[in-house]
Parts: C-alpha cells; structure tokens; sequence
C-alpha cells in the first residue's frame, strides 16, 4: 500500500461561500463511497497538490480528519481554475480495502528501442492505463520496457510485464508502444523506390546515322 497521507479538517461552509476557504489556501473535498454517508472536508491546497504529485491521482491516500477520524481514499477528480489551474474543488471516494478497483495509472515506458534508426518516430498510444487491484495492490505507475520494439514488432497490453495483484483491462491486442515513419523517411523511401523503378525500364538506345542510311 502506498504511503499517501493527507491532513483534513470537517468543513461547515459549502455553496457559494467555499470561494474564501480558496482565498485561504483551502480546497473544499467531498469524501463518499464506503461510509455511511458524504462528508465535507477541507484541505490545504499545497498538501493536495504534494499528494497528487506524489502518486494520488491513482493511489489509496489515507486521510486524516481533525477530531480523529481516518479514510481510505482514492482520489475520483479534481476541479481546477481555467485560467490559473488552481484546484477549486475534489472528490475523494472512500474505499474497502477489500474489493477491488477499477482505476488507471499512468503507463511509463523506459529503456531503448532497438529498432529505432533514422526516419523513425516513437510513438505511445497511451498514456494511462486501466487496471484492476484490491485498493493495497495499485502502483503508482506501470513501466514497460521497450527494447524489443521494432518497426515490425509493437508492444501491446499483452505484453506489458505482471503485476502481483493487477489485472489489465485494456484489450490484450490493443497496440500501446510503436515505431512509425516519419514524413522524412516517408519521402526517403519514396525516392529510393523510385530509383528502383527507374532501374526496370528498357533502356533506350538511339538509332545512328549509318543504321538510319540502312533503313533508305
């Protein structure tokens, strides 16, 4: 499980009135899921920023609430400002440790393609995964290394490494690691193509003066 901690306090201001624990530093969460009923909290804008940076946009982050109370969280969205990406609002969704979660991490790939060469492109065709794991068993990230890549040869969801507890939930043939070719190499390759056509035309031989006499 991750080590993900967050210090919360119960919040009485809701409706319009949230707009000045914004101009304090606060952001005003609602906690719903697995307990009785929603809860409204409030934590410090910097220490949810610190958490989701951190790992909480896909990991449990254990919550504790002023007054002694304490949740298991996963972090369902956030809501930030258009202009200024301030974060003006969160919803955390309690969890039972012992059912599974569908969420999705972030895919990460390391390492060298071997079949990369000049007039290629690496491509990603995904930056998140979904997967499935008891809340305990999520990882922060899914790394997948990708020396075996080649033009001929992608990467799909099925050969992504195991996980102990993770199931994927994307389609096994869906392609997530691939080389392609760029404009550059496309033109490359054109030409050459076309030199090697030019190569297969009959050659053209012109008739000399004593054979054109010949043929009067």
């Amino acid at each position: 499980m991750s080590d993900l901690n967050l210090k919360a306090e119960q919040r009485s201001v809701t409706g319009r009135k949230v707009g000045q624990l914004r101009r304090e530093g606060l952001v005003p969460v609602v906690v719903y899921g697995a307990i009785s009923a929603p809860i409204n909290l409030q934590v410090a804008a910097r220490d949810l920023e610190r958490t989701l940076h951190a790992g909480g946009a896909s990991q449990v982050v254990s919550v504790a609430v002023a007054g002694g109370s304490k949740h298991n969280v996963l972090i369902k969205s956030v809501q930030r400002e258009p202009v200024s990406h301030s974060l003006m609002h969160a919803d955390f969704y309690a969890v039972n440790m012992n059912e599974k979660q569908h969420v999705s991490v972030s895919l990460v790939a390391t390492g060298k393609a071997s079949g990369m060469a000049a007039g290629l492109m690496f491509y990603q065709s995904h930056e998140m995964l979904r997967i499935e794991a008891l809340p305990a068993d999520i990882p922060a990230e899914i790394v997948m290394d990708i020396e075996a890549l080649t033009l001929e040869t992608p990467i799909h969801v099925r050969d992504l490494p195991e996980v102990k507890g993770v199931a994927y939930l994307d389609d096994p043939d869906e392609v997530i690691f691939s080389l392609i070719t760029t404009r550059a190499g496309e033109a490359e390759t054109a030409e050459e193509e076309g030199v090697e056509e030019g190569e297969m035309e009959p050659e053209v031989v012109k008739r000399g003066k004593q054979a054109d006499e010949e043929d009067e």
